[in-house]
């Protein structure tokens, strides 16, 4: 039986993390101004208002944290992959250019 040939384009994986460090950083910006939006809530006139708003600003701002972190987290697994693939090329195919 013939050993398996993978075939795993690095630049790909550094692509995909590229776009998924610049997903966290959004989500980051948009958190921010979530925060900023959870500070107005006092402007709201009825205390029942000022609450309903400011516990969905902190509901919503705890779940995009949440999706922040797991695209920061797949950004770093992305960028340990490929660097891991180029020098495992390196390694076994040495002058290859690889």
């Amino acid at each position: 039986m013939a050993a398996a040939r993978i075939e795993v384009e690095t630049g790909q994986l550094s692509g995909g993390a590229q776009r998924t460090g610049e997903l966290a950083g959004e989500l980051a910006g948009f958190r921010s101004r979530l925060g900023v939006a959870a500070g107005l809530a006092g402007a709201a006139g009825a205390p029942g208002a000022r609450a309903a708003i400011s516990d969905s600003c902190a509901a919503w701002g705890a779940a995009i944290e949440a999706l922040e972190q797991q695209a920061a987290a797949l950004d770093r697994n992305l960028q340990g992959a490929a660097a891991a693939y180029a020098d495992t090329d390196a390694a076994a195919m040495p002058g290859s250019g690889v």
